[in-house]
């Protein structure tokens, strides 16, 4: 298996590191020439050096596990005409749900319905279709490439935009809840403050609240947590978590 990494972040690494990298042939390590390019310019270099079918995107603190099922989510790619197939953080699952624009709290927002999904897909057990999941999935490679992988605006908090931009251009998701990996997240005193500062700049997650506006005319993005569905087939939104923000 081949694995391609994007590294943006400062390349002043001891030697000793670079030792340590140069062990692994399967690996192919990119340092990019602008420090600090952020996610999205990142990802899409990196998938253009994909040379196969499908690819799998995980993040660098991403630890597989019994359950990072990885033949699964190629037999799901081969056996439906899903796009995307993704799963979950052990332990819980904010980011699988669906997708809704509409009128909530007086205002034309954007939600994300935590835990629902459109239906089953009866083939594979415990997979359902979805409008989006976490950051750990296996995708077409072609399709993504054609979709403009993405937004190279948005060097944090490109995680919506993706799978808004996955929907609004016809293509499927599927979340399949017995497949996760570990996400083992550095402390706060952990991290570098270089990295913290450029991590939470409430200005670049700004950017994303601007750009949902402009194409999308929504003025707010929430995870709504419980909800229950009407007759109509609407979604009623009965508590609100993870508020993201106001355009």
């Amino acid at each position: 298996m081949k694995i391609i990494s994007y590294d943006d972040g400062p390349n002043d690494y001891p030697a000793e590191v670079w030792d340590e990298i140069g062990k692994y042939p399967h690996l192919q390590y990119y340092v990019g020439e602008d420090e600090d390019m952020g996610i999205s310019l990142g990802r899409n270099l990196a998938l253009k050096l994909v040379k196969t079918k499908y690819f799998l995107l995980v993040d660098d603190d991403h630890v597989f596990n019994a359950k990072t099922n990885l033949t699964k989510m190629m037999e799901v790619l081969d056996r439906t005409d899903a796009t995307l197939v993704g799963g979950k953080f052990e332990g819980f699952m904010k980011f699988a749900g669906a997708m809704k624009f509409g009128n909530y709290h007086n205002r034309q927002e954007f939600a994300i319905f935590s835990g629902h999904c459109e239906r089953n897909i009866t083939e594979f057990e415990n997979c359902e279709q979805c409008d989006s999941t976490s950051n750990i999935f296996m995708a077409k490679t072609q399709p993504i490439l054609e979709m403009g992988g993405w937004t190279v605006e948005l060097k944090i908090a490109e995680h919506a935009d993706f799978f808004v931009k996955l929907k609004a251009t016809g293509h499927k998701v599927v979340y399949c809840s017995d497949i996760e990996v570990i996400n083992q997240q550095e402390s706060a005193e952990e991290r570098s403050k270089s990295y913290q500062k450029l991590r939470y700049d409430t200005g670049r997650k700004n950017r994303m609240f601007r750009l949902m506006n402009s194409r999308y005319n929504v003025n707010g993005l929430f995870w709504c947590s419980a909800y229950r569905q009407l007759e109509n087939g609407n979604l009623l939104c009965l508590e609100t978590k993870h508020k993201i923000g106001y355009c």
